[in-house]
């Protein structure tokens, strides 16, 4: 609200020095110098005089820095008052963020569609992926937490919560760094014959239970075997620590550093989107409605995340 200029003469006077003035400021002495004398060229007025031990304020100069004081107090009080009020308007959303899930879709989706993004305040609030305890997490929501951003293709987790469907991933096979597979583009079934791959149990992810019975079915050289029903990162250890292959998504391939994510020739995908309370909280409401109706109004809104 008041000039990079103003600021500078201000600073010099109270160090008493254009050289003191410019350390703080984290500028030249030359850069200093060079804007005091375009201040005074176009006030036309003479605020300082040197000596050998700095500067001195002219009548002019002491005059004009005491109102440039209060002129910057004033400024700095009218920002806060300012801010304040529009706190006071933003509504604030609670978005889970996990490991597994780390909230980027809804934020990178509410920027990208959003004709007023600072309309809502996202307020990240961190949730464990834990196999046990997750589920607690989802039937919580709209005490702590209003949205959980990822894939919740769990029948247990959408007994629990709502779901609002913004895409889908490709279902990927995550192997070790050293395995015989690591350098591989693209996977063909045939490339997993005679390896142990992990899957969440059969019977709860309906997403993976196709996948599952095709391959039971058609191809019996691949070991399916189960792990839980939902992941954790402890899930991503053992495929690492055992050798054996995961069935994983894109948006998982920086879980775990010692793993690689590799697409596979197959047509299975699984849907992300928002997960939410059965009764949302009214700025909840709000959002969603608000969110759904932005993508609505976009004019390609397959183009946020193309998978």
């Amino acid at each position: 609200m008041y000039s990079q200029q103003i600021k500078i003469f201000v600073q010099a006077a109270e160090r008493g020095s254009l050289s003191k003035a410019a350390r703080d400021l984290f500028v030249t002495p030359a850069s200093v110098m060079k804007q005091m004398n375009a201040l005074e060229d176009r006030l036309n007025l003479k605020l300082i005089k040197r000596t050998n031990q700095g500067i001195e304020l002219t009548p002019a100069g002491a005059y004009l820095y005491k109102a440039a004081k209060d002129f910057i107090r004033q400024s700095e009080k009218a920002v806060e008052k300012a801010r304040a009020i529009q706190q006071q308007t933003v509504k604030t959303i609670r978005l889970g963020s996990s490991l597994l899930n780390p909230g980027n879709l809804l934020i990178d989706l509410w920027n990208q569609v959003s004709p007023d993004p600072s309309e809502y305040r996202i307020k990240m609030v961190p949730y464990s992926d834990d196999r046990q305890k997750i589920l607690s997490v989802v039937s919580s929501l709209g005490e702590e937490i209003d949205f959980m951003a990822g894939v919740f293709g769990s029948r247990q987790m959408l007994s629990l919560s709502n779901f609002f469907e913004l895409g889908s991933f490709p279902i990927s096979v995550a192997v070790p760094r050293n395995h015989r597979l690591a350098s591989k583009k693209i996977l063909e079934i045939s490339d997993l014959y005679g390896e142990r791959l992990l899957s969440v149990k059969e019977g709860d992810a309906f997403y993976i239970d196709p996948l599952r019975e095709m391959l039971k079915t058609c191809h019996p050289q691949i070991q399916v075997e189960d792990t839980d029903y939902f992941y954790d990162l402890e899930t991503f250890n053992t495929c690492e620590v055992t050798g054996s292959l995961l069935l994983t998504l894109a948006c998982w391939e920086r879980v775990h550093p010692s793993l690689i994510t590799i697409p596979v020739n197959w047509n299975y995908k699984v849907s992300y989107g928002l997960l939410y309370a059965k009764d949302p909280t009214p700025e909840a409401a709000a959002f969603l409605k608000a969110l759904k109706k932005a993508l609505a109004l976009s004019k390609n809104p397959d183009s946020v995340f193309s998978h």
